[in-house]
This record gives C-alpha cells, structure tokens and sequence, in this order.
C-alpha cells in the first residue's frame, strides 16, 4: 500500500506557501506553521485544510504525520492535548 502521507505533505506545503510570507522562503514551512500553535498562520492553515485536502481520512493521515514529524507525538490528538494542556 503506498504511503499517503508524503502525498498529502505536499498538498499541504502548496498551502502553506500560499499562507506564510516570502520573507520564510528557504524554511521548512510546514515546521514553521507547526511551531506556533496560537500565531494567526496555524489557525488559517487548519481552516484552509479542507480546501486542498476534502477527504477526512487524507486530512487524518496528514495531520497525524505532521504530529509525529513535527511535535514527536504519535498522533494529531495528542498534539493537541499537548498543546492545551
């Protein structure tokens, strides 16, 4: 079975392009976004999501992915828990 995520990584740095500053250009804007779970860019990102990436279950594998590559978590909701707590 081939590994979705890299797929919807890509789909999701297209739109953190289209969300982060050219003055980011030559960061990893995907870590950038993950870095900051309160800044105005993480919000416009998970709101933005569903518009380049419909299916849930795509979302799902992408944001676990980003959990695990980015906060070291093994999921997107312990992530989240992380962060709110």
């Amino acid at each position: 079975m081939t590994d979705l995520y890299p797929i919807m990584k890509g789909k999701a740095y297209r739109l953190a392009e289209s969300i982060i500053a050219p003055k980011h250009q030559g960061e990893d804007l995907l870590a950038t976004i993950m870095s900051n779970r309160d800044h105005t860019r993480h919000v416009a990102f998970l709101t933005m999501l569903p518009t380049v990436i419909p299916a849930d279950a795509h979302r799902q594998i992408l944001l676990d992915g980003l959990a695990r590559e980015y906060a070291g978590v093994d999921s997107w909701m312990a992530y989240v828990d992380r962060e709110v707590l």
